[in-house]
């Protein structure tokens, strides 16, 4: 399990939700993806004007979550704090 699926049951479990698996498989792939879209728009947000191209280049080949995550790692000034401060911020949206 990555950190993003383990961020997604966390924060399931704080909100209190409680349903049959089926259901909580759809509640977690919907959540992930919306955590996945709010850092893949925060991380675009920093990337140098000159690896855009590069970026829409990888997107072409519909990347695993692995390799992207890769990508912003080596060019996105202050990956960690970035990450960190996009999974606080969104937690305390969809809690509150």
């Amino acid at each position: 399990m990555n950190i993003l699926e383990q961020f997604v049951d966390r924060l399931l479990a704080e909100k209190g939700i409680v349903a049959d698996s089926a259901v909580m498989d759809e509640y977690r792939a919907d959540l992930l993806t919306r955590v996945g879209e709010r850092l893949n728009a925060e991380m675009v947000a920093l990337l140098p004007a000159e690896t855009v191209a590069e970026l829409n280049d990888l997107l072409d080949t519909d990347p695993e979550p692995e390799v992207l995550r890769e990508f912003f790692e080596t060019h996105v000034s202050q990956y960690q704090d970035v990450l960190t401060r996009t999974l606080a911020d969104f937690r305390t949206s969809y809690l509150s």
